[in-house]
């Protein structure tokens, strides 16, 4: 995956050098591991890196130096709460696989994730983007500035924010389905909502968007709440 142009196409501006990290810190790294670190996940860090907004703004990636093996699997990825954490295999280089296990001197238990390492990194984008606050869309100058949700029980009891759920496609396009989320963007707005494993919206939805005028229209028209 080109980072560059998929980050650049999210924020509507171009990348500086400087949100990402040099290729030589990775090979540093490397040497210090003793591993290749996969592709895919050297050219996130070396295109956005630095970039907080992608790497911090709700879950955290590990600062290169922080990498970690442990079975086998490099662990790159931290819940927001400490409670998850994720990592990709480094014999295929592809499979990623997530633990809620916290204390990696002990035995872990992993479970398998339904995206692959590309897909997932590409879902990453998105969902750091919409879950963010806005310290961070400051920072970056990202252009979002309204940050709304809606309850799950609204979106059952109201025909008209269903129908708007229901038929996002028609204004967005659906970059994720799987592992837990939909997340729908356009040029200015991102929306998604959890899954449950029969594919339903569970719990909240989530939109940021530069656009006031929908802002307006999804407080107004569909009940949503800016935070």
């Amino acid at each position: 995956m080109n980072f560059q142009t998929k980050a650049e196409e999210i924020l509507g501006r171009n990348l500086k050098p400087s949100e990402g990290i040099e290729i030589s810190q990775i090979q540093a790294q490397e040497k210090i591991l003793n591993t290749r670190i996969p592709a895919e996940l050297s050219s996130f860090y070396t295109t956005l890196g630095n970039s907080e907004l992608f790497t911090d703004g709700f879950q955290h990636f590990a600062k290169i130096e922080e990498l970690l093996i442990k079975d086998n699997k490099l662990v790159f990825l931290e819940e927001n709460q400490s409670v998850v954490y994720w990592a990709v295999d480094l014999d295929d280089h592809k499979t990623i696989y997530q633990t809620t296990d916290q204390d990696f001197e002990e035995q872990v238990i992993w479970s398998k994730e339904e995206f692959e390492l590309e897909k997932f990194l590409e879902m990453m984008l998105y969902f750091q983007c919409v879950m963010a606050d806005e310290s961070f869309h400051q920072q970056s100058k990202s252009g979002f500035v309204h940050y709304l949700s809606l309850d799950n029980e609204v979106y059952d009891l109201n025909t008209n924010t269903k129908d708007f759920i229901d038929n996002l496609g028609e204004n967005f396009k659906e970059v994720v389905n799987g592992n837990g989320l939909s997340i729908y963007w356009n040029t200015d707005s991102i929306i998604t909502y959890f899954l449950d494993s029969e594919g339903n919206i569970n719990d909240m939805v989530f939109a940021c968007t530069k656009n006031e005028k929908f802002s307006i229209q999804l407080i107004e028209d569909y009940e949503f709440n800016e935070f």
